[in-house]
């Protein structure tokens, strides 16, 4: 899969580089918060261990951030209990949650925002 964007000259990408970073950064933003929403609900049901306290599952996060210029947009997956490195990378990864959420649910945010740069070229 190719995409080919011609321009005749620096300043027309600059231009259009600029136009894309004020218009959709805030779309962009928004489209990511909307995400992470959907990637924690699929973490705090699909963990696959037993709860005790009900702690692990309550502390998993999906934050959104994105930088001072809006050109870098991030979701951080995340636990917030300390033991949360032990569910991930112990046990042979019996009780992880955040690489098979992403496993599972990047697939479609690749897939969407391959579409939305399309949409912007």
């Amino acid at each position: 899969m190719e995409v080919r964007v011609e321009f005749n000259n620096d300043n027309q990408i600059k231009a259009r580089l600029k136009r894309a970073q004020i218009q959709y950064a805030p779309v962009m933003l928004e489209y990511c918060r909307i995400k992470a929403g959907e990637f924690e609900d699929y973490m705090k049901s699909n963990a696959p261990w037993r709860d005790r306290t009900g702690n692990a599952r309550r502390g998993l996060k999906a934050i959104v951030k994105q930088s001072r210029k809006g050109y870098v947009t991030t979701i951080e997956l995340s636990h917030s209990v300390y033991y949360g490195v032990y569910l991930e990378y112990y046990h042979g990864g019996r009780y992880a949650i955040i690489n098979p959420t992403i496993r599972v649910k990047g697939p479609d945010l690749t897939r969407d925002l391959d579409g939305y740069i399309r949409y912007l070229m």
